[in-house]
């Protein structure tokens, strides 16, 4: 069997599903290949409830292209009728590591006053403390500094990448978007046609294609090499995060949002994230306090370093993860979230790395473009990248530079 379509797109997370939101609304038709059984696959990037959006970056580039990207995901809701983002705003605090792959609390605070965004800064730990009970404890008399942005939130994850195809499925340009789910592409030829692409799925089937869309995560070299493309210096890392129930006082201690930066020390990278039970909807809030006037939440915390070295390829992830990377995740709730605490659950998911954190979304060929090492810090920009995508593969202006993601640069 043969099926012909205007753009073949290979993978289904955050960048194959904007890919196919913004080539639908340029009345292109496409066929969306995605290996697993959903979109987000709980074995990728993309997955979970929730991923933070925020403007608050060391780098002034990153916090003009969140600001386009806020309107492009408000289009998103628009046009799909689901709510994905939530402003609870984000409190970066902790010591001074300098620059890490998330910044740094006083990189931001000189982004945030050199683009004049509103933010709040805090000197000290005694500051942070006194502004976030629920962090008291472990704020209180530390040489830490914080800032705090209000228009910051999450982005329910899982839920935007199909609410994205259900965009593009519902466009008023009467083009097609075709999702196949368990379809894996094992050849993909790119060179005996200049003027289209063919594609051989596991089962046998040709897709013919005037274009394709590379946007595998975690398997890119494994799709570049059935596709004879050279392959590119990604490192796959293995990052793990957890729920976690907290039990505290109610009054005023409502766990915020919060990105704490403390200096590596062995295998502790020293970035650590907690997002509030309003991000957690995977898991159902208690309805009650407790009869001694205390309340329980569901929290997510998580770490923004690997465990363990770095792969190559997917072959050796261990989705399990590390039990000593869980017990620093424990330490660290304990440490700095007042009350009693107990982790429910623990996950590893895979962050496809570039050497200098700059995602790669370039041209290939004429009719390849590929979109991979989203570095952790991808998701947030969602259908931004999709029109970026879309500007490569149609030769048209695209709507930020993307010089700094060229596939062809040191880095890659």
């Amino acid at each position: 069997m043969t099926t012909t379509t205007d753009t073949l797109i290979i993978g289904g997370g955050v960048a194959g599903t904007a890919s196919a939101f913004a080539l639908c609304q340029k009345g292109k038709d496409v066929i969306l290949c995605e290996q697993s059984s959903t979109l987000a696959p709980a074995t990728a990037s993309s997955n979970g409830d929730s991923r933070m959006y925020r403007k608050m970056y060391s780098n002034e580039f990153f916090s003009r292209m969140q600001a386009k990207a806020l309107d492009r995901w408000a289009d998103v809701e628009r046009s799909s009728g689901e709510s994905l983002l939530q402003q609870n705003g984000l409190l970066f605090y902790g010591e001074d590591t300098g620059e890490t792959v998330e910044g740094s609390v006083l990189g931001a605070k000189q982004v945030m006053e050199n683009l004049n965004l509103p933010h709040k800064f805090y000197a000290t730990g005694d500051d942070i403390a006194a502004a976030y009970p629920a962090l008291s404890e472990g704020c209180k008399g530390k040489p830490y500094s914080g800032v705090y942005e209000e228009t910051a939130g999450h982005i329910r994850a899982s839920k935007a990448c199909h609410a994205m195809i259900k965009a593009a499925k519902d466009n008023d340009s009467n083009s097609n978007c075709e999702v196949r789910l368990n379809t894996k592409i094992v050849s993909l030829d790119t060179t005996t046609s200049p003027s289209e692409v063919v594609a051989i799925t596991e089962s046998g089937e040709k897709i013919v294609a005037k274009n394709v869309v590379l946007c595998a995560g975690p398997w890119t070299n494994s799709v570049l090499k059935s596709s004879n493309l050279p392959p590119l210096q990604l490192d796959i890392w293995q990052v793990q995060w957890g729920h976690y129930e907290i039990i505290n006082d109610t009054k005023n201690n409502e766990i915020p949002q919060a990105f704490h930066f403390r200096k590596e020390t062995g295998i502790d990278g020293g970035l650590y994230y907690v997002f509030p039970a309003s991000a957690t909807e995977c898991l159902q809030q208690p309805s009650s306090e407790n009869n001694n006037k205390k309340k329980t939440t569901y929290v997510k915390v998580g770490v923004d370093f690997p465990t363990g070295e770095s792969l190559q390829d997917m072959r050796d992830f261990d989705f399990k993860g590390s039990e000593e990377v869980q017990k620093l995740m424990d330490e660290w709730v304990v440490e700095h979230i007042n009350g009693e605490s107990k982790r429910i659950d623990s996950f590893c998911h895979p962050y496809t790395m570039t050497s200098d954190s700059y995602f790669i979304m370039d041209k290939l060929k004429s009719n390849v473009v590929i979109f991979a090492g989203g570095s952790g810090r991808a998701f947030k920009f969602g259908p931004l990248l999709g029109d970026c995508i879309a500007s490569l593969l149609l030769n048209e202006e695209a709507p930020v530079d993307l010089t700094p993601f060229k596939a062809t640069r040191d880095a890659t």
